[in-house]
């Protein structure tokens, strides 16, 4: 039982009085993209193309994507496609620089980078040590920053359009810029990417186009996690990424994961963000299926056949790589097999849905 010795103290709760509710509670949102001033001409007609939709677009990663991935594995795989993927996903953390030469390459094949950049130092390994965004949050003069805008001074020197992804799926538990590394508070989130955007600003960067890019499903499910309370406001976010995986069933009795058809996924995806981002395009920012649990080329068949459902998305990127099972006695198990060319028929049945 605590005691108040103090008399300022037993005024504090003395002080509380209950008070019933009045009126009607009434939530609304009017959410729509602000397309910048200063955005290139080259800039607009990207966002322009995106969201028309007169052509879907397709992307892929692939493990070691701005090396051995750009150069050898992403050629071989559209060769036996016979498809050029439109965009190129890939990921900077916050102590690396803008990969300009591989921005370049990319550029000369005629190709999309959509460019994700996290507010991490260790990968997202360490979710108890000291967080980035936490320092970013307290001093405005902080060396994150000084990293910052470096690097969007080199992304300015680039001189032509990319797709600027900033600290995805942070309504999770995996990410060292999410709230549950960051004192259950989204607002340090928001307050942070508007942080850098305006620093994106301060050196002229027109070439950018930001994703907001939660993923489907919060973790944990509580509402102070909702996606919408990261939500940095309409000035600074002019697409909607969603994120959604067939994770498979390798953790079943771990998690209780299962299998889900990409209908089911982005039908909850449609629910939850369709009456707030109805406005926006969206890109499918990263998904798979994974190939434990269930038949991974018929889960690719139905998802060509299902997108037509959600014509808000312009745009899809395969994430071709696997989650591995870090437990011990597990080492180097692939838990998620996400690869496309994972087998020929799963490559196959790309191929035909391409088509």
């Amino acid at each position: 039982m605590i005691k108040f010795t103090n008399s300022r103290c037993i005024l504090v709760p003395d002080s509380f009085q209950y008070f019933k509710p009045k009126g009607t509670a009434e939530y609304r949102l009017d959410l729509a993209p602000v397309i910048p001033g200063n955005w290139s001409d080259e800039t607009k007609a990207l966002y322009a193309r995106l969201s028309g939709g007169q052509d879907f677009l397709w992307g892929i990663f692939t493990e070691g994507v701005t090396g051995g991935g750009i150069n050898e594995k992403i050629p071989q795989m559209e060769s036996r496609l016979g498809y050029v993927f439109d965009i190129i996903l890939c990921y900077v953390h916050l102590t690396e620089e803008f990969p300009a030469e591989f921005m370049r390459k990319c550029r000369g094949e005629g190709r999309i980078v959509e460019l994700t950049y996290q507010m991490t130092k260790n990968n997202n390994m360490d979710l108890y040590a000291e967080s980035p965004l936490l320092n970013m949050y307290r001093d405005a003069n902080c060396a994150e920053y000084e990293r910052v805008r470096a690097f969007a001074r080199e992304a300015k020197a680039f001189g032509h359009p990319f797709l600027f992804r900033l600290n995805n799926e942070m309504n999770s538990d995996w990410t060292s810029y999410g709230g549950v590394n960051n004192l259950l508070d989204p607002d340090i989130f928001a307050h942070v990417w508007r942080a850098v955007y305006g620093i994106f600003e301060e050196e002229g960067v027109d070439n950018a186009i930001w994703i907001f890019s939660p993923n489907d499903r919060d973790f944990p499910p509580n509402r102070w996690n909702s996606f919408i309370a990261y939500y940095p406001g309409d000035e600074f976010a002019h697409i909607l990424g969603v994120t959604g995986y067939n994770t498979g069933s390798y953790y079943k009795n771990v998690t209780g994961e299962s299998w889900q058809s990409f209908k089911t996924i982005y039908d909850g995806v449609a629910d939850s963000s369709g009456g707030l981002f109805g406005r926006f395009p969206w890109i499918i920012t990263e998904f798979a299926s994974s190939s434990v649990g269930g038949d991974k080329e018929k889960w690719i068949k139905n998802m060509f056949k299902s997108l037509s459902r959600y014509p808000n998305i312009k745009a899809a990127v395969w994430f071709s790589s696997a989650d591995i099972d870090q437990r011990p006695g597990h080492e180097g198990t692939a838990a998620r097999p996400y690869w496309l060319d994972e087998t020929p028929g799963t490559l196959e049945a790309f191929k035909k849905g391409l088509k």
